[in-house]
């Protein structure tokens, strides 16, 4: 019976006591009957995408109603907002500016457009911050928030495209256009070309044999070395063939200099050089050349086409000015297209090949570049000279030159010499090239003697193009090894894809006009791949004057099975005779290092059987290779190995390779505990073991035994951008100094480059709410911290419970102190104001704890009010340049001790009614007066019951006298009254003296060089400080106002506020 009845009352209570709102902290600034009971604050993830994702504060009710800090997510969206009417106002635009919004918490409705939306419970203030209703959010911005409680994360979807979205979009585009024309993509470090006298680095090899049965055994063998010499790079190779005897043209040889930031010359050449030239030079020209133009790649707009043939189904790789640019796979029949991007100014192209089994065949092909264009104003020339290896010492001569008009139009010339031409030795030639548009490009050129030739390339869609080429050659001309008159070439390409099908139909026509008949040659080619099938056919038509047509069709196949096997069959059959020519059978196959294939072809017009067998196995250091072959009756084998050695990578590291290393370059990263920040790798300082390195275009091996990441195999003179991760770091207190590098590859050589690692120091305190007396956590409250400049390094959100924390403070010192203008906001006051802290060095990571806030609101009590009133009647008749006379008030009205926030109160009064000065003339015995100037913040007043001292110091600030030695500092100014922090525009730290006048002089800052205190200067100024200048100062040792300059210094002025008895010596620099 006594339970029934002690559940009864308790029921009673329940009905008849009003429920008292509880909240997981306090409560909310909402004020209606329909307030939620209680809520649970939350820190989630909300991803818009994949690779974009933000933290946020979210609030959710008891009743699982989803609030949303309204400011973090606009800002994190790069939303426009502003804050106003005390952070209970947010306006700004959606979308456009065309389409503004405003919520206001006074009012209680947001406004989007025309559009008004009246608010209740669904926008509530928690800690100074708006929260909005997730389903508001949805219907008057677009912002679709689906939030997953068990994972504590949001998708956020939206109805426009975002700022922040846009933004990424475009950030992305400009980097691909940046790379595209070759300019620097910002990274945080640039190392740049290292110059040696000498330093040698580089080896390669090859040998060869070859038997033919009933014959006499040949053998090849190759070595080329590449070094550093006299600051260039410099490579030198012979190939000895003992069928033939040696010519000197077996010994090539070459020293090359770059440097793309010179201006006059940025490249020479000596030793074996190659040109593109008007006369046709079928030997090596010995000699020397230099030019103006940069070795980096500078997109234009606009493309040309190159297709030519190789071996079927290998792999062709482009390279322009020695830089990767594009690969494609030849097709079944060997065919193979680039798109090759126009490039500004003079530009060499590498052609390098590799078979399905891995054959490696680097071609240097004389590949003329139809067109030159250079940027608007930019002047290029280039001078060669040298002797061809042609048995008759002939020698050759070229000077060109190219200048951009517009982006658009470009005019070159020059001359050109070669002593063979007996009848006209010199060749003065002119080009233009124009591109009114991006798809249409036209280029003329007249060579005197020699030929008139025009181009047009014209894209008619995105990828097809028509290529018409037009050349008339004067009549006995000796340059060109071409006896033709005219010579009339159209070229058609249509790349096609349907569905799963894609591939591209090309047609060609020539015709060359000889005095006594015209050529004619026609052909159409066919290519198609679906999934792992491959088809090829080619159709040529060829025929002189009106004479009968000689046709002939190609079919080549090509599947690749899903066991690896590549099967390959193709026939030739002549359209003409009706029979067929040729039929091809072949299969190849990898197993994991190894290659081999198999081959049959029936040559049915010559009556003659092929069998071909090879076989290839890649080692670490050398590719080997065996093939035999059987045909007419003759039996050949062959076997061969190359390989390369790279020198100089440290610790006796060579790096053997299977592929060529000459010309190429490599990079060491030394990662590094930079304990004392230097920069530099010093005795004592270890290693640090990485998990992985991301580098562009190149791979790194990361060495268990040294730590050094070795990044081999790199074109020379090219920039790479390297990247760290500090999540690839073991220790979490662990950071790069630099996360970004971008090097310049040298020569011959690997590069050493240091990579500094810093450990970082953690700060955690707990943030309180004192409220009656009882001290509890708070949350979302913004802990700042600076550095020992003024500048604030980072700043961190206290959590649910009031715990906060900060990892990534370098060794340093610094001040911890809560927003300013969040503490404005809530109103509160901040006990203690700043946390002085050091972060020393240490291995493992500095760790501070116990820097803790305890936040209280301002209290207004009712004598300040009384003070305000009788003061707010008298200043508002007074000007703004007089001595305020605090009138008489009332002893009872004012009767108890006034506190130190009442003392603020009645200051801030004054300061808003626009008076310059507040100073006591006469007042009762306890009116709340103080000599000041104007006090524009409270924060570092500390006052309990404010009592005037001799001093009147903000106890934040340093006294000079903690300073030992001599130092540069910046000058604030010298007043008389209190100083607070904010007057000084939170500059840390503040050190003052006071005079012997009792005026007290303010300095900021601690500086070993005038330099680094001038920058300080200038920032100070920035902020509105406009009379600080930089001071030295050291000890007074003996009193006096004369300052014997230092050696080597400039001019300084003694501050006139120096007087007898000063403890320091103060010297005024001038600016």
């Amino acid at each position: 019976m006594a339970i029934i009845i002690l559940g009864t009352l308790l029921f009673v209570l329940l009905i008849i006591v009003p429920f008292k709102k509880t909240n997981a902290q306090y409560a909310f600034d909402v004020e209606n009957e329909n307030a939620f009971l209680a809520y649970d604050e939350l820190l989630v993830s909300v991803y818009l995408d994949a690779n974009w994702s933000f933290n946020t504060h979210v609030i959710i009710t008891n009743t699982d109603s989803l609030y949303i800090n309204i400011e973090d997510i606009f800002i994190n969206l790069e939303i426009p907002n502003t804050l106003s009417n005390n952070g209970n106002s947010i306006s700004g635009f959606i979308e456009n500016e065309n389409n503004p919004y405003s919520i206001d918490f006074s009012t209680k409705e947001i406004k989007v457009g025309k559009r008004i939306i009246p608010l209740q419970q669904e926008l509530v203030k928690e800690a100074g911050s708006l929260y909005l209703e997730s389903s508001v959010l949805a219907d008057a911005f677009g912002l679709n928030l689906t939030f997953n409680k068990r994972s504590l994360t949001a998708n956020l979807k939206c109805d426009f495209e975002l700022p922040k979205t846009k933004q990424k979009k475009l950030v992305q585009t400009r980097k691909n256009i940046s790379k595209l024309r070759g300019e620097q993509i910002a990274v945080d470090t640039v190392i740049k070309r290292d110059y040696h006298l000498f330093r040698a680095g580089m080896l390669d090899w090859g040998l060869a044999s070859y038997q033919t049965s009933n014959e006499q055994t040949n053998n090849y063998v190759r070595v080329g070395v590449g070094a550093e010499l006299f600051y260039g790079e410099v490579n030198a190779s012979v190939n000895y063939f003992d069928k033939y005897e040696f010519d000197i043209r077996q010994l090539q040889y070459s020293w090359r200099w770059i440097d793309n930031d010179k201006k006059i010359v940025k490249q020479a050449q000596l030793g074996n050089i190659f040109n593109q030239t008007i006369a046709s030079l079928n030997f090596p020209v010995i000699g020397a050349n230099i030019r103006n133009s940069p070795t980096t790649i500078r997109k234009a707009s606009g493309h040309y086409i190159i297709n030519e043939y190789t071996e079927p189904n290998w792999t062709v790789e482009l390279y322009i000015n020695d830089i990767l640019v594009d690969y494609t796979t030849a097709d079944a029949s060997g065919l193979y297209v680039f798109k090759v991007p126009n490039v500004y100014g003079y530009t060499t192209l590498k052609l390098k090949f590799y078979g399905p089994l891995g054959e490696e065949r680097t071609e240097e092909r004389t590949v003329h570049v139809p067109y030159t264009f250079m940027p608007a104003k930019i002047f290029e020339y280039g001078l060669s000279g040298g002797i061809l290896q042609d048995g008759n010492r002939s020698r050759f001569g070229r000077a060109d030159f190219n200048y951009g008009v517009t982006s658009h139009l470009t005019v070159g010339g020059g001359v050109e010499y070669l002593s063979s031409i007996y009848n006209s030795p010199y060749i003065p030639f002119v080009d233009v090239a124009f591109q009114p548009f991006s798809k249409l490009v036209l280029n003329l050129e007249y060579a005197h003697d020699v030929r008139m030739r025009g181009l047009l390339n014209f894209y008619f869609t995105q990828s097809a193009f028509l290529e018409i080429d037009y050349a008339k050659y004067e009549e006995g001309q000796l340059a060109k090894q071409f006896t033709a008159l005219e010579e009339r070439k159209a070229k058609v390409s249509v790349p096609f894809k349907i569905k799963k099908v894609s591939g591209f139909a090309k047609i060609n026509f020539n015709q060359f006009i000889y005095e006594a008949f015209t050529y004619n040659q026609f052909d159409f080619i066919f290519s198609a791949h679906y999934k792992q099938f491959s088809a090829n056919t080619s159709s040529q038509f060829n025929w002189v004057n009106d004479n009968s047509v000689f046709n002939s069709t190609d079919l080549s196949l090509s599947y690749k099975m899903k066991n690896g096997i590549l099967f390959r069959p193709s026939v030739q059959y002549n359209l003409i005779e009706n029979n067929f020519m040729r039929v091809r059978a072949e299969i190849e196959k990898r197993v994991y290092k190894a290659y081999f294939s198999v081959s049959y072809e029936r040559n049915i017009s010559a009556q003659n059987n092929t069998v071909y067998f090879s076989f290839r196995y890649d080692l670490p250091f050398a590719r080997t290779s065996v093939s035999i072959s059987h045909s007419n009756n003759k039996a050949r084998f062959s076997e061969s190995a190359q390989g390369s050695l790279a020198f100089g990578g440290d610790n006796n590291y060579i790096k053997a390779s299977n592929n060529s290393s000459l010309g190429k370059g490599g990079i060491m990263f030394y990662p590094f505990l930079d304990l004392n920040n230097n920069g530099n790798l010093d005795e004592g300082e270890k290693m640090i073991m990485l998990n992985s390195v991301k580098i562009s275009g190149g791979r790194a091996y990361i060495s268990e035994k040294d730590s050094i990441v070795r990044v081999s195999n790199l074109n020379a003179f090219v920039n790479y951008n390297v990247e760290f991760l500090d999540s690839d770091l073991d220790n979490i207190a662990w950071r790069f100094k630099h996360k970004t590098y971008q090097v310049l590859v040298d020569p011959n050589q690997y590069k050493r480059v240091y990579v500094p690692i810093i450990s970082v120091g953690e700060i955690s305190g707990m943030v309180y709410l004192n409220g009656n007396d009882n001290l509890k956590g708070i949350g979302r409250i913004t802990i700042q911290i600076y550095n020992k400049q003024g500048n604030k390094v980072a700043e961190t959100l206290s959590e649910r419970d009031g715990y906060y924390s900060y990892l990534g403070l370098s060794p340093d010192n610094y001040v911890v102190r809560i927003d300013e203008e969040q503490l404005e906001k809530l109103d509160y006051q901040s006990k203690p104001v700043i946390h002085n802290v050091i972060i020393n060095k240490s291995v493992e990571g500095d760790i501070l704890d116990g820097l803790d806030f305890v936040l209280k609101t301002k209290e207004i009590t009712g004598a300040v009010s009384a003070v305000k009133k009788e003061l707010t009647t008298f200043i508002e008749t007074k000007s703004n340049t007089e001595q305020i006379k605090i009138v008489k008030i009332d002893n009872e009205t004012i009767a108890g001790s006034p506190t130190a926030n009442d003392t603020i109160e009645v200051i801030t009064l004054i300061e808003e009614k626009g008076v310059s000065n507040f100073t006591q003339k006469s007042a009762p015995t306890n009116t709340i007066v103080k000599s000041t100037e104007i006090i524009k913040d409270s924060e570092n007043i500390d006052l309990g019951y404010q009592k005037k001292t001799s001093n009147n110091i903000n106890p934040s600030f340093s006294k000079l006298s903690d300073i030992t030695g001599f130092l540069y500092s910046v000058q604030i100014g010298v007043y008389k009254n209190y100083i607070t922090a904010k007057q000084l525009k939170n500059l840390t730290p503040i050190y003052y003296e006071t005079l012997p006048n009792g005026n007290n002089r303010y300095f900021t800052g601690n500086y070993n060089s005038v330099e680094d205190a001038e920058n300080a200067r200038k920032t100070i100024v920035a902020k509105g400080i406009k009379g600080a200048y930089v001071v030295n100062i050291s000890k007074n040792i003996q009193p006096t106002t004369n300052i014997t300059k230092p050696n080597n210094s400039s001019e300084k002025v003694v501050d006139k506020n120096i007087a007898d008895g000063s403890d320091f010596i103060v010297t005024k620099m001038n600016n």
